[in-house]
């Protein structure tokens, strides 16, 4: 299967007939690694809230689910 979609086919995996996943190629990068770095350089610095605004954030949204409950 890995061989088909390495040659650019997608495939769409079923359970029960039922289709749960579509394996497929990577996407192309948007932008190059040196690219990125310039702008993680030039990017503003978060200022004195954001750490406890991040917490609050992880607070109100709970634990996450179990990703392999069916």
């Amino acid at each position: 299967m890995l061989t088909r979609v390495a040659a650019g086919e997608e495939i769409e995996v079923t359970r029960g007939g039922a289709p749960v996943a579509l394996v497929t190629p990577p996407r192309a990068h948007l932008m190059s690694g040196e690219r990125f770095l310039e702008l993680l350089a030039n990017a503003p610095s978060p200022d004195d809230a954001f750490g406890s605004d991040v917490m609050a954030a992880r607070k109100a949204l709970g634990s996450p689910r179990d990703p392999w409950a069916s």
